[in-house]
């Protein structure tokens, strides 16, 4: 006899139901996925603020209270920039901004020669021609890989941004993008931005663009100019420019502009440079200021230091157009880099302000190999001939060192070498030094006079790296 089927009431209850089990499976799945939503979706969520909060868990690399050497960087030059038709000067070594190969090169010899960051002038983040923005993301890339930094000088009057809203989201990229970089320069932790022409808008402005992009000043704000009423919204100030036209007097200016941002509580950026010359982009209206052997430039330096400068912006490392360059170039090979790594040396050590300071004319002390005239007199007329009936062919300003090729019979008049011609200066007006005695004859006693010169229109003459507008002048005058 079979034995009686036994009846399981909790499996009985299941078969009659079939899809209460079905349900339940679901459930399970269901709360495994919404588990695992909402821990992607916690992670999405703290992705930016670790992100944002990164820059300011870093140790800081520098500090405010470091004296720092920078440098103004450009990037902008292709196969068109080298050529005379527009420069005094060309670089050693020719190249395109893009070349990362040269990106390496001139950090290299920016750190050789005691440079702590290269400012780099940007554009913007926009614009299809603006070659600024791939090159300065290319530029922070090569620096980390050499252990440098990278700043940026902000060009508030781009082609590519024109107002407030285009510069406010300019300046967002900047910290939000290029500055959490690695490589960019930062001062107690926050990067540090330097400014091209901020008086294009009031402080007012400026003010509002800061609470908009910045509210905490977690960044580092350099401003430009004359006004130093600007340093109520910026944290630094600097002069892009301190050669100017008249010229003025070094020491003096770098004093004046450091007791204003004293003043004010900023930090005091002393501008130094080798010397200037945009006479042949700005036609008619630019000026030469000599680098006299590499006495401007000291004392530059020395300005800047007197002044008690928190840190010293070097102007520039290449910028050609202006003349104001310390790449190595065909005309100076790198004796403006061993300069700067001289005088950053001295800037940063303790004792910077005690040290015993290069004389102003010990490079240009040194007596030439070949017989040189060096200007004594603040302008020098070139004449065509050893006379001042002779045609007047331009000028010189005083630290000019012109190759002497020539002489007339009482040796009153040198004949020397200007821009590849020949002119002539009156002798009591520069110092003559070298081997001088070896400098032959070149005018005859028949040549001593000419008839009086036919006034001509002005022209630009070329002399060394500077060149000048020649005008008109009284024909009695040496």
């Amino acid at each position: 006899m079979r034995e009686p089927l036994q009846f399981d009431s909790t499996l009985a209850a299941v078969e009659e139901h079939p899809e209460r089990g079905f349900h339940l499976g679901w459930r399970i799945l269901i709360t495994l996925l919404l588990l695992l939503l909402a821990m992607m979706l916690g992670a999405l969520l703290q992705y930016p603020r670790a992100a944002s909060a990164a820059p300011a868990s870093r140790p800081p690399a520098q500090s405010i209270s470091e004296r720092l050497v920078l440098a103004f960087y450009y990037t902008w030059f292709d196969e068109t920039t080298w050529n005379y038709d527009k420069l005094s000067d060309l670089p050693a070594e020719s190249y395109v901004s893009r070349d990362r190969s040269v990106m390496g090169r001139h950090i290299d010899q920016a750190m050789s020669a005691g440079i702590d960051a290269l400012v780099v002038a940007w554009y913007g983040p926009d614009g299809a021609s603006n070659q600024t923005e791939p090159n300065l993301a290319a530029l922070l890339d090569e620096a980390a890989a050499r252990g440098f930094k990278i700043a940026v000088l902000f060009e508030t009057d781009s082609p590519f941004l024109g107002s407030v809203e285009a510069t406010t989201s300019a300046l967002q990229h900047l910290l939000n993008v290029h500055a959490n970089h690695p490589a960019y320069l930062r001062v107690d932790g926050r990067p540090v931005v330097f400014f091209w022409r901020p008086g294009l808008y009031g402080i007012d402005t400026w003010a509002t663009i800061r609470n908009q992009v910045d509210p905490n000043h977690g960044a580092f704000w350099v401003s430009e100019g004359v006004d130093t009423s600007l340093l109520a919204v910026f944290d630094g100030h600097h002069l892009y420019s301190n050669t100017w036209n008249p010229p003025s007097d070094l020491l003096a200016t770098n004093r004046k502009f450091a007791a204003r941002v004293d003043a004010a509580g900023g930090v005091w950026v002393a501008t130094v440079m080798p010397g200037y010359n945009d006479v042949k982009i700005r036609p008619g209206s630019g000026f030469a200021q000599d680098r006299e052997g590499g006495a401007y430039y000291t004392r530059s330096w020395r300005a800047a230091i007197d002044s008690g400068a928190d840190w010293v912006i070097i102007n520039s490392f290449n910028e050609w157009p202006e003349g104001s360059y310390i790449e190595p170039s065909a005309a100076f090979g790198r004796q403006y880099l061993d300069l700067t790594a001289t005088w950053s040396s001295q800037f940063k050590s303790a004792s910077a302000s005690n040290a015993p300071l290069v004389a102003e004319n010990t490079l240009a002390a040194a007596t030439p190999d070949a017989p040189t005239a060096i200007v004594r007199t603040p302008v020098l007329n070139l004449r065509a001939g050893p006379g001042v009936t002779f045609d007047l062919l331009g000028y010189v300003v005083e630290g000019n060192r012109l190759p002497i090729v020539g002489r007339d019979a009482a040796t009153t008049w040198w004949q020397v070498e200007a821009a590849g011609a020949q002119a002539w200066v009156f002798g009591e007006l520069v110092e003559a030094t070298g081997p001088i005695d070896q400098t032959p004859i070149t005018a005859s006693l028949d040549t001593a006079e000419a008839p009086a010169p036919t006034p001509e229109p002005g022209f630009q003459l070329t002399i060394g790296d500077q060149v000048y507008i020649v005008r008109q002048v009284r024909t009695t005058t040496p």
